[in-house]
């Protein structure tokens, strides 16, 4: 069985207060938080207030990077992780900032690299090489 070496987790969190979401401290502890409860390991974050209104949020972590832009006039965030360390992590900053920024509805989908890449390379029986 072939298994995935990273896992994705994309979503958006929505029917969020307006008020957080352009809060950069807010916004940055959130990210933090999640990461550090979720057993990750944090390197660094970088957070920007943007001119238009909300925020952008990333960390870097040791198993990739987890990552939020927030959008006050739609109340919503999204979401992107990426980690190679396990499936449990990976959802666990997604729950994690869903529960910070008290979302009322979310939206969220799942991604693993590998599996596909491999269905691909088995099914048409490609060079790796052809994929890129």
């Amino acid at each position: 069985m072939v298994r995935a070496f990273e896992f994705h987790v994309i979503g958006e969190l929505l029917d969020v207060d307006p008020r957080m979401l352009n809060d950069v401290g807010f916004v940055q502890s959130a990210l933090v938080e999640s990461v550090i409860k979720s057993g990750l390991t944090l390197f660094d974050v970088l957070s920007q207030k943007r001119i238009e209104g909300g925020v952008l949020s990333i960390a870097i972590i040791g198993e990739s990077h987890a990552a939020v832009h927030t959008w006050p006039n739609r109340k919503m965030i999204t979401v992107s992780i990426s980690s190679c360390k396990d499936e449990e992590s990976t959802w666990q900053v997604f729950l994690e900032l869903r529960r910070i920024f008290k979302a009322r509805k979310h939206k969220v989908i799942e991604m693993r690299s590998g599996i596909p890449l491999m269905e691909r390379i088995d099914k048409f029986k490609l060079p790796i090489e052809a994929l890129v």
